[in-house]
Order: structure tokens, then sequence, then C-alpha cells
């Protein structure tokens, strides 16, 4: 009879210990989720569509004039979505002449977005020691594209993560789609 009732404190301290582990890592993980950097319009010269996430702007397109603003606002990257020919200058030289990093990760149709963009865009986004300008021409882009981010990469909630989304500039269905799609 004592044998039993000492297994049973033995399982009773267990449990509590066990519930009391859990819901500190709850707790913890909503602390990480209420602490996720906010995004918040900004201005960057004449740049269309701007919003600010702590060291990272997402935009539209900026023009030519807008690149010693970018640079002068401590921007060392700029990541475009854009394809070639969806503008009639050298993004990238002027970019690389003022002495800012350049890359890209091209995409337009909405079949041509795929995991592997998303996947691409999570790994750079991840990098936030580098102050980035990440932009397409509208932003739309950019919104389907940080939705997957915020939600898998910076735990933001999905019904928060696409407010934003639509704020930054996400538009087209088809694109918020593939989001939601790679996301589950």
């Amino acid at each position: 009879m004592m044998k039993r009732i000492s297994l049973f404190y033995v399982c009773l301290i267990c449990l509590l210990v066990t519930s009391a582990a859990i819901a500190q890592q709850q707790s913890n993980s909503e602390v990480q989720k209420s602490q996720a950097p906010k995004v918040e319009k900004a201005e960057l010269g004449q740049t269309s569509n701007v919003h600010k996430c702590r060291d990272l702007y997402l935009t539209g397109q900026f023009a030519t004039d807008d690149i010693k603003k970018i640079k002068d606002a401590g921007i060392k990257r700029v990541i475009t979505l854009r394809t070639d020919g969806e503008i009639e200058w050298d993004e990238q030289s002027a970019v690389e002449q003022a002495e800012l990093l350049f890359m890209k990760v091209p995409f337009r149709a909405p079949d041509s977005l795929n995991d592997e963009v998303f996947d691409k865009v999570r790994k750079l986004l991840a990098d936030e020691e580098t102050a980035t300008l990440f932009h397409c021409g509208s932003a739309n882009r950019v919104g389907a594209v940080w939705l997957p981010f915020r939600v898998l990469d910076q735990g933001v909630p999905l019904e928060t993560a696409l407010e934003e989304a639509y704020q930054i500039g996400l538009r087209n269905e088809s694109y918020e789609e593939r989001a939601l799609d790679y996301i589950s």
C-alpha cells in the first residue's frame, strides 16, 4: 500500500513538473511572437510604397535619384524581385556604383513564385545584420514573399503577417495563395 502511495506522488510530481515546463515553453513562445519587430510606414526619397521593419526597407521601385538617399539611410544591400527588362535603366550597375551589394531573386508570373524563391528570400532576410532595401515594382511581390518569412521565421501569427503583407503591397490573389500553400 505504501509503495502505491509513493508511486502516486512520484507520478503526480512528474505531471506537475511537465505541466509547468509546457506552460513556460508556451509563455516563452508568446513573448517571442510579441517581440517580433513591427512594420511601419516610412519614406525614402521618391521611392514608392515604403515600409520599414528594423533595418529592412520593403518597397516598390526606386528611381536612380533615390540611390544616394538609400545609401545615406545606411542601407548596404539591395534585393530585387524584378525580372530583366522590367525597368528601362541598369539598376544593378547603378546600385553597385554606389558601392551597395545588389542581389536578385527574380519572379513575375504567379507560377514562377515557387518554393525555391521562398527559400532564397527567407535565407536572405534571415541576415538581419545587413541593412537592406527589398523591392519589386509596387511591393506586391515583396508582400507575397514577406508573408512566409514573418510566419515561419519570425513566429508572427498568420493573421497579423497577412495584414502586414497587404499593408506592404500584396494585391495579387495568386501570389497570396502560393504564399499560404508554402506556409502550410
